[in-house]
């Protein structure tokens, strides 16, 4: 379970408090605790946009999105499956597609 931070936290609020709250607000499921898992810069030369990865390795369903029109699609696919969901241009996100890539590696090997 992921979830990228662009400049969306609170004023104060920790980085990966407000990725856990974007997660939530977005899914319907509240992470366990939150571990940075990169830092990226998704279009250098282009934009000054520093983004931060985080993710949990558990979740607990606690409802409805309440963000749900931010997130195109949610689904639960097993990680082993994710080079050839990439491959196929179904993870197309930059972003996604950098953070499950490093998960996978660090994960499976």
């Amino acid at each position: 379970m992921g979830a990228a931070l662009r400049r969306c936290g609170r004023r104060g609020e920790d980085p990966a408090v407000a990725a856990a709250r974007e997660l939530e607000e977005e899914t319907g499921w509240r992470p366990g605790p939150m571990r940075l898992l990169l830092a990226l810069d998704p279009m250098p030369g282009i934009s000054t946009s520093h983004h931060r990865v985080y993710w949990a390795d558990s979740a607990k369903e606690i409802g409805t999105p309440r963000d749900a029109f931010e997130s195109a699609r949610r689904e639960w696919v097993p990680l082993a499956k994710v080079p050839e969901l990439i491959e196929q241009g179904a993870i197309r996100s930059a972003n996604a597609v950098s953070a499950l890539l490093m998960l996978h590696r660090m994960r499976l090997g």
